[in-house]
């Protein structure tokens, strides 16, 4: 096996891994310019000369995947010292360690026309895709995105186990009329957003249910509940742009809100002035 091969194998199930790639290399070292994949369970495929360097690129790479976030490796061939790898060699080399394989899931409860629109919008920003019903008819897989993991179970309660959600997942409940089903199964576990498509009727209903029944305040806070932003969306395609952008702020990161010349003013410059003749 290669290790495009392999890489395009993991990347296809969405499963992390790390390619290190020697960008540099000084004196005698085992190799001067070679690739190596490592999995997340720290096996790998190539080398980039085995002995101790490679021991301590398989471990920086373990801890960038964890971090998800590529970083740089130095290492000399050397007892002691900056960057020491504990041989005697005498080279040094420099590997240069990127994370891949990493895509956000977004777990969609229910899967209606919104569920629907949302599936095929975020297939488009490269969002791993699991939807799960209760109907069977509704799962037709023509109407979601060719990778999308569907789900059929008896309840939504054993859609949401099957799920298996994890903390960085993105979740979103929009079922025809047992929403509060998934949300009583949802609603203590850890992830990244947790959202319910309703109106702001059925969510103070819901709140006060939740809090009724002992739920943590903690939890009930992580809900974000009614979803999406005020851009008077009514159809299933302007709903799914409404959510997807509150799930994209809270991914990335961002303060969301309007862009502006002037919320620019005391920020970076958007570029060089243009200068008319």
């Amino acid at each position: 096996m290669t290790i495009f091969a392999e890489a395009a194998r993991l990347e296809e199930q969405n499963r992390p891994f790390a390619l290190a790639q020697i960008v540099d290399s000084r004196g005698s070292t085992p190799r001067h310019s070679a690739q190596m994949l490592v999995r997340d369970d720290g096996s790998i495929v190539g080398t980039i000369g085995g002995g101790m360097v490679e021991r301590k690129v398989i471990a920086e790479a373990l801890e960038a995947i964890e971090a998800k976030a590529s970083r740089m490796y130095h290492g000399r061939m050397a007892r002691s010292g900056s960057d020491a790898v504990g041989s005697d060699c005498g080279g040094a080399m420099s590997v240069y360690i990127s994370v891949h394989g990493q895509r956000p899931r977004l777990l969609l409860v229910g899967a209606g026309h919104v569920n629907r629109a949302i599936a095929r919008m975020a297939a488009d920003l490269d969002f791993e895709l699991c939807v799960g019903d209760i109907y069977r008819e509704s799962l037709e897989p023509s109407r979601f995105p060719p990778a999308t993991r569907l789900l059929h179970a008896p309840s939504f309660s054993s859609v949401v186990d099957d799920m298996a959600v994890r903390p960085q997942d993105f979740v979103l409940i929009a079922t025809n009329n047992q929403d509060r089903e998934a949300l009583d199964k949802l609603i203590s576990l850890p992830s990244a957003w947790l959202g319910l498509l309703a109106s702001c009727r059925k969510v103070q209903v819901f709140v006060r249910q939740l809090r009724d029944n002992g739920v943590a305040d903690a939890d009930i806070q992580r809900l974000r509940a009614p979803i999406g932003y005020d851009i008077g969306a009514e159809t299933p395609a302007e709903i799914a742009i409404s959510v997807l952008a509150e799930i994209l702020q809270v991914k990335n990161g961002a303060p969301g809100g309007l862009l502006s010349w002037e919320k620019q003013q005391d920020a970076a410059p958007c570029g060089a002035d243009v200068v008319e003749a």
